[in-house]
């Protein structure tokens, strides 16, 4: 999201998290009643720099969120710089603000790629100036601006955590225990596209997959809730059964990436009537 400073540079982190907290802002107002102030239809959509979609705005704040966690490299640990306006010097704490973004769009707190925008905020505290500092080239300096950002970020995993229910110490244990991201909702989607809805966020992520790999997905996915055997899922892909297990990793390899690199999983190990196979993740 975010028009492009420049024609040769990158879609903006900052402004796709500006984007995502206001559209997300407008889906969840409510009118004077209680009721909610939004329709959330599917409506035009995109357009700038391709194809016009119809999409609905929560659709449009989910896949904005995953975007920020798959590209957290490029804003984890930085200060965006926005030069849009001749002679202003105006600068985005992007480590804190994306941050704040991901998370209401439904990520958990705790997503391991996370990690570092959250130590560097830690580390950023001042304890003699009671702020938080901004990092710089020049040197770290103490900042209202640095304040409100960190701040902002700090209030919105607190509200989320406390929706998640995590104050309970054995779902902390747990959680430490593996970072690992537990998909509980499996949908086809268009085309060779699997939708993907984690246990620790609201969206959903869309995997793109090869012709063979989808069918992998599909033998799955139209198989019992216990799963299928090695040598039938073998059968119905036309394969020997040796190879089974090389798809299966191929799989889940190509389903971490989708989710930035965090481990995933989408078929698990499994016994079926005593034999060796696999089942779909979220049965």
């Amino acid at each position: 999201m975010g028009w492009r400073t420049y024609i040769d540079t990158d879609p903006s982190p900052s402004k796709t998290a500006l984007c995502l907290l206001a559209l997300s802002t407008v889906c969840s107002g409510t009118g004077p009643g209680g009721e909610p102030a939004y329709r959330d239809g599917p409506r035009e959509a995109g357009g700038v720099h391709g194809p016009v979609q119809r999409k609905r705005l929560s659709d449009v704040v989910a896949e904005a969120g995953q975007w920020l966690l798959h590209n957290h490299h490029r804003w984890e640990e930085f200060v965006e710089d926005d030069k849009d306006v001749q002679g202003t010097a105006w600068e985005h704490m992007a480590y804190a603000l994306c941050t704040q973004a991901t998370i209401r769009a439904g990520a958990s707190p705790r997503d391991p790629r996370l990690a570092k925008a959250w130590k560097l905020m830690n580390d950023l505290w001042d304890p003699e100036a009671a702020l938080w500092n901004e990092p710089g080239a020049s040197g770290k300096r103490a900042t209202i601006r640095a304040a409100h950002y960190t701040v902002s970020a700090y209030e919105e995993a607190m509200q989320r955590l406390a929706r998640m229910n995590l104050a309970d110490p054995a779902s902390e244990d747990a959680n430490k225990a593996s970072a690992e991201m537990v998909i509980v909702h499996v949908a086809l989607g268009p085309g060779r596209t699997v939708l993907l809805g984690t246990r620790d966020s609201e969206g959903r992520v869309a995997c793109d997959l090869s012709e063979r790999l989808f069918d992998v997905v599909k033998v799955a996915y139209d198989a019992p809730a216990a799963g299928m055997s090695t040598e039938r899922i073998a059968a119905k892909l036309y394969v020997a059964p040796s190879s089974v297990p090389k798809y299966v990793q191929r799989l889940n390899q190509v389903v971490s990436a989708a989710f930035g690199g965090a481990p995933a999983r989408l078929l698990l190990a499994s016994t079926v009537d005593g034999a060796s196979g696999y089942r779909l993740a979220g049965r």
